[in-house]
């Protein structure tokens, strides 16, 4: 076994983000979604907190591991004749209903689409500290 003086250890400390939100656009169909995450915990009273995503209806909802921690994700499409109003900041996402749901290709697609998206943004709580 060899050791030195100079042996260096990487150690990740995991801060994990309990919950976040952020927008996304599918690749294959250019829709645009609002997606909201949020740490799946024993024992926590999971939509009782007052958050205002809580309320809207999400066209699709899946959960993403990371680790040993799990994510729940919910995906709400937001048509494209809503965007403008939405960068405005003069609508409610919630007031319109997607009239046509979204097909199980639609959501795999979408899943697909997140899955390294969803990564970069959870493991920004990892710090590396070097000893």
């Amino acid at each position: 076994m060899l050791t030195s003086p100079d042996t260096v250890a990487i150690i990740n400390q995991r801060q994990l983000l309990t919950k976040g939100r952020f927008f996304h656009s599918t690749p294959n169909d250019k829709n645009f979604f609002l997606i909201t995450y949020k740490i799946i915990q024993e024992n926590s009273n999971f939509f009782g907190d007052n958050d205002s995503d809580n309320n809207l209806n999400y066209d699709h909802e899946f959960i993403y591991p990371y680790h040993t921690t799990n994510y729940y994700i919910r995906c709400k499409l937001l048509p494209h004749s809503i965007i403008e109003d939405l960068l405005n900041q003069e609508l409610d996402i919630n007031i319109q209903n997607n009239e046509i749901p979204l097909t199980p290709q639609q959501k795999l697609s979408l899943e697909n689409s997140l899955f390294l998206k969803l990564y970069l943004r959870v493991s920004q709580g990892t710090n590396e500290l070097i000893i």
